[in-house]
C-alpha cells in the first residue's frame, strides 16, 4: 500500500563548470519536504511504502538545449548508525538495514547499495527540459542512511553533442578545501 509519492529532484545547467548536481526532495505536488522543526530538522523524512522517483532538470541559461538524453543514473546509499536521541534504548548505537529500500545481506554483490532509475529522454524547451523516471523504489525500512547520486548525460547544442556526469554527494567544505588556515 503506497502512503505517499516523492520525487528526487536533480537539476544542472549544461554551461556550469562543476559536475555537482543541485537536489531536494519534492512532493507529489512538487513542493519541497525537508523539515524545517523538530529532531528532523534539515532532514528528508519518508515513511514505510512511501515511494521516490527521480526528476531531471537540464537548463541552460543561453537557452542553447537542443536535446538531453539521460544514459544512467543511480541512487546509492549508505546507512548511518541510530543515535541515542529520539531513538529507544535498544535501537541507540545499531544500524539500519543497508537499504531503505530493500533487505540484503551485503551492499556489494546484487541489488542494496545502488538502484538506476534507467534512462530516458527529456523533452521542454532551449531554456529548460525534464525527464521523470518511470523506474519507483518503495521504501521498505526504517532507519536513516545517507544518499548519493550519479548519472551521466548525453546533451545536444548546436555546438555539438557533449557528455556529461553529474552528481550529488552531500559534503561540507569549509575555506577553499585544500590549505589549512594560518596559524594550524
Amino acid at each position: 500500500m503506497i502512503k505517499n509519492s516523492y520525487y528526487l529532484r536533480v537539476s544542472f545547467d549544461i554551461g556550469q563548470e562543476s559536475e555537482r548536481l543541485d537536489w531536494t526532495i519534492l512532493d507529489s505536488d512538487h513542493q519541497p519536504v525537508q523539515k524545517s522543526t523538530g529532531l528532523e530538522t534539515g532532514q528528508y523524512m519518508l515513511d514505510v511504502n512511501d515511494t521516490l522517483r527521480v526528476n531531471v532538470v537540464a537548463n541552460s541559461y543561453l537557452g542553447e538545449l537542443s536535446s538531453v538524453h539521460i544514459i544512467d543514473c543511480h541512487l546509492i546509499h549508505r546507512p548511518v548508525m541510530f543515535s541515542s536521541r529520539g531513538n529507544p534504548a535498544h535501537l541507540a548505537g545499531k544500524y539500519p538495514y543497508p537499504s531503505p529500500f530493500f533487505n540484503p545481506a551485503t551492499m556489494v554483490n546484487g541489488q542494496g547499495a545502488t538502484f538506476s532509475f534507467g534512462q530516458g529522454q527529456a523533452s521542454g524547451t532551449q531554456l529548460q527540459m525534464s525527464w521523470d523516471s518511470d523506474a519507483a523504489l518503495t521504501i521498505l525500512n526504517q532507519g536513516r542512511w545517507q544518499m548519493s547520486f550519479i548519472m551521466t548525460v548525453a546533451i545536444e547544442t548546436a555546438k555539438g553533442l557533449e557528455y556529461r556526469v553529474f552528481s550529488f554527494d552531500p559534503e561540507t567544505q569549509v575555506g577553499n578545501g585544500s590549505v589549512p588556515p594560518d596559524g594550524a
